[in-house]
């Protein structure tokens, strides 16, 4: 019993560090991509999209490899999956606190565009 312990305590001992770093790593990419974008002249719009294929770089990667391998389900099943999360959790949560949440008709079809 104390094996099955050890196996539970080294992983969520490394949770904490593993997740500052995992937030710090983010931090300074968004800093460095706002600078990127007020050099370069980037809209509002591009560097949100620029962030979010950052942001889902290992859905990606997890999507390709599955694919690649001839595991179309699992790679189908993590793009669907992770785009209908992040449509409840941060389009829903936003709703939710906001109370309501208007979009321009520009932004709607431009992510609309992106996601067909």
């Amino acid at each position: 019993m104390i094996e099955a312990h050890g196996a539970v305590l080294a992983p969520s001992l490394l949770f904490g560090p593993a997740a500052v770093v995992s937030l710090a790593a983010s931090a300074v990419l968004v800093t460095r991509l706002e600078r990127l974008s007020a050099r370069f002249g980037l809209s509002e719009a591009l560097l949100g999209l620029i962030v979010a294929l950052a942001a889902d770089a290992p859905e990606i990667t997890s999507a390709v490899s599955a694919l690649i391998s001839g595991e179309r389900n699992i790679g189908t099943g993590v793009i669907l999956g992770s785009n209908a999360f992040n449509l409840a959790a941060l389009l829903g949560l936003a709703a939710i606190v906001a109370g309501r949440i208007a979009l321009h008709h520009r932004v709607v079809l431009l992510e609309g565009a992106v996601a067909l």
